[in-house]
C-alpha cells in the first residue's frame, strides 16, 4: 500500500520545495507538468500552460517508512512550514497504482501476451510473448497494433529488414517471426537491452541494434527489402529528404505514426515516385500504410 500526500506549490516555487524533501529524505515525488496537448500539421505538440499552481505528489511505502502516516505529516509540517490542513492525504493500493499489462488480442490469429500468461493459449493461437519495460511500442497504441497486423499478415521469408524508430522492438520481433531472414532495429534510444530480451522470450536471434539519429545519419538502405518507419509524419518526410530515400531506395515501405489530416501530404512523394498503397489501416485518427512499389 502507498500513503500519498498531495500539497499545493506555486510553479515558480516546485524546484525549491523538491530540494528541500530531498534533503530530508523524501525521494518519492511527482507532479504534472503545466502543459496541455495541442493539435499540430503532423500530429500533436505541447504547449506549456500559464498556471501559478500546481499538486505535488509525495508518496510513501508501506513497511519502508516506519510511523506512517503520522511521520509524514510531521516532517512535510517542520518542513514546507506547512498547516496540516495543507495537505491532503489518502492511500492507494497496489492494485490500482500500476495495472498490469494486459494481453491483446490482434484480431488476426496473434495474441501479444506475457511470459506469465503464454501457456494458458491453446497450440492454434500465435503468441508474440512480451514484456514491457518502458519504452514507447509496448503494443498499447494503436499505431504499434495495426503495424503487427500488417506485419503478422504478411510472408518476410529472406527478407532483410530495418526498423527505423523501433523502440521495444516488437515490430522487429514479429518481421522475425514471420521469416526475416536478419532485421536491424535503430532507435536514438539506448533500447538493446530491451530488444534482446524480448527477442529472446520468443527464441529470436539476428535482430542487430544500432542507437543512431536516424535524421543526421546515412543509413544503409540498399540492402533492405523493407522498411518499417514508424516515427511521425514530418520526420518521415524529414527522412525522406535528407537521406534521398525515394532516389535510392525502391523497396517497400510499412509506415505509421500519420494522422488522418496530413496522411495525404505524407504519400504524395511515394506517390509520385510510383508506389502504391498496398494495405491502409487506421484506429482513430492514426493510420498506418503498406506501400509497395508500381
Amino acid at each position: 500500500m502507498l500513503h500519498q500526500f498531495v500539497i499545493k506549490v506555486s510553479l515558480d516555487q516546485v524546484d525549491q520545495t523538491i530540494e528541500r524533501l530531498n534533503i530530508v529524505g523524501i525521494y518519492y515525488i511527482h507532479y504534472e507538468p503545466p502543459i496541455e496537448v495541442t493539435t499540430t500539421e503532423y500530429g500533436y505538440g505541447l504547449e506549456k500552460k500559464e498556471e501559478k499552481e500546481l499538486e505535488l505528489n509525495i508518496y510513501a511505502e508501506e513497511g519502508q517508512v516506519p510511523g506512517l502516516p503520522e511521520s509524514y505529516f510531521e516532517k512535510l509540517q517542520e518542513v514546507l512550514s506547512i498547516q496540516r490542513g495543507d495537505i491532503h492525504y489518502t492511500t492507494i493500493e497496489e492494485e490500482d497504482w500500476q495495472q498490469p499489462f494486459e494481453d491483446i488480442d490482434l484480431g488476426n490469429g496473434w495474441v501479444i501476451c506475457t511470459p506469465e500468461s503464454v501457456q494458458s493459449y491453446s497450440e492454434e493461437v500465435h503468441n508474440i510473448v512480451f514484456d514491457p519495460q518502458g519504452a514507447f511500442g509496448t503494443g498499447l497504441h494503436g499505431t504499434t497494433q495495426d503495424c503487427l497486423r500488417i506485419i503478422l499478415n504478411r510472408d518476410f521469408s529472406g527478407q532483410a529488414v530495418m526498423d527505423l524508430g523501433a523502440g521495444s522492438g516488437i515490430l522487429s520481433i514479429a518481421a522475425r517471426l514471420k521469416g526475416a531472414k536478419s532485421v536491424a532495429a535503430i532507435d536514438i534510444e539506448p533500447v538493446e537491452r530491451e530488444i534482446q530480451y524480448n527477442a529472446s522470450l520468443n527464441d529470436i536471434n539476428q535482430i542487430e541494434v544500432l542507437q543512431q539519429d536516424i535524421l543526421n545519419t546515412e543509413m544503409p538502405v540498399e540492402k533492405y527489402n523493407c522498411l518499417f518507419i514508424n516515427i511521425g509524419g514530418e520526420e518521415t518526410l524529414q527522412f525522406l529528404n535528407q537521406q534521398q530515400m525515394l532516389e535510392r531506395y525502391n523497396g517497400h515501405y510499412l509506415i505509421s505514426g500519420l494522422v488522418e489530416w496530413s496522411v495525404d501530404k505524407v504519400l504524395a512523394p511515394f506517390l509520385s515516385a510510383d508506389y502504391r498503397v498496398d494495405e491502409r489501416l487506421q484506429t482513430g485518427e492514426w493510420v498506418t500504410v503498406f506501400l509497395d512499389k508500381g
